[in-house]
């Protein structure tokens, strides 16, 4: 089970990480500007913002803009993180993650992932990782306004503190945060893709736990088939690191994750007539994907699935030459 619970980490953290760390210090000095909590003369911004009057009188009030400049840049943070997380504060972070995505900034950039959808230049895989970019980056702008860091340790914690909160709540507060964060995944995904994965689901119904383990079954068999197994094997000797550096053996990871991706997106869901996409009902090409990992995403805690997943990605993990302890050091120290 060792293996099985680094082979889940590594698939939920490995190249979605890496693009958090690498994005998360231009991200949080942006946002921050944003919202008014750095000075835009101290980051080279022109101040031009215009001046408002109110009819309500605040004592000492100043504008955001000639308060004390903060050390937050480049995704530093000197505050002590929450011990814990309230059932009220959790509800009200999902709601925040919706707005983001449905009218802030995560909405511009999924628009801007799905113009480069519409004119089909880029690379499905190079398109699905900013995806996973613009959640991990709308997640950072909540949590951190709740006294988390902004950064992968500040979302472990969260995410403690969340399953901690959810324990302790009813089960109506324990299905309203599931459904919460199943929905705004499908946003974050529908609008990449110009679809309204949300309200077509609602339309159409969820399937059932039967049928998603028998999709997923059918993708681990795939996932292990010995010609995906041996075309990731010889693609991935290619990846290999330039040194033995701890910022050269990430990237190497990384480079090897995306090939993997990149086969498996082809050869286990998109290759054949009919592909495997076609067969679970779902149409072909990149739209039948997309429209089957939302209608999915109702079973993304499902132990016998992640048992599925997780024991063919270890052996995809294996044929790609990367070593399973070495992977257990890498996601402890990360």
């Amino acid at each position: 089970m060792a293996s099985l619970s680094t082979a889940v980490t590594v698939l939920n953290r490995s190249v979605s990480s890496i693009i958090a760390r690498r994005s998360i210090a231009t991200f949080s000095t942006a946002s921050a500007q944003y919202y008014g909590l750095i000075d835009s003369r101290r980051t080279g911004a022109a101040h031009n913002k215009p001046k408002t009057t109110s009819h309500i009188s605040l004592v000492n009030s100043r504008p955001f803009s000639s308060l004390p400049p903060t050390d937050n840049v480049n995704g530093s943070w000197h505050y002590p993180p929450p011990t814990s997380l309230t059932v009220d504060a959790a509800l009200k972070a999902q709601d925040a993650m919706r707005l983001f995505i449905e009218h802030g900034i995560g909405r511009r950039a999924l628009d801007g992932i799905a113009d480069e959808t519409r004119q089909g230049n880029v690379p499905l895989i190079d398109r699905w990782q900013k995806i996973i970019q613009v959640y991990l980056q709308t997640q950072i702008a909540v949590i951190q306004l709740l006294g988390y860091a902004p950064n992968e340790h500040g979302i472990t914690l969260y995410t403690q503190h969340l399953s901690q909160a959810k324990a302790m709540s009813s089960p109506e507060v324990q299905e309203t945060l599931r459904t919460a964060s199943r929905d705004t995944y499908r946003m974050v995904l529908g609008g990449a893709f110009g679809l309204d994965l949300v309200s077509a689901q609602n339309e159409k119904g969820e399937m059932s736990i039967v049928d998603a383990r028998n999709m997923m079954y059918k993708v681990s068999l795939r996932m292990q088939d010995p010609a995906v197994l041996e075309k990731v094997a010889k693609a991935t000797s290619q990846a290999v690191g330039m040194n033995d550096s701890p910022e050269a053996e990430s990237i190497e990871l990384a480079n090897k994750n995306t090939t993997i991706q990149k086969i498996v997106l082809h050869d286990v869901y998109l290759a054949g007539s009919p592909s495997l996409v076609e067969e679970c009902g779902f149409g072909g090409g990149e739209e039948g994907y997309i429209r089957m990992q939302g209608s999915l995403a109702e079973y993304q805690d499902d132990p016998l699935i992640h048992q599925y997943v997780g024991g063919a990605t270890v052996k995809l993990l294996e044929s790609a030459g990367i070593d399973m302890n070495s992977l257990k050091a890498l996601a402890g120290a990360s």
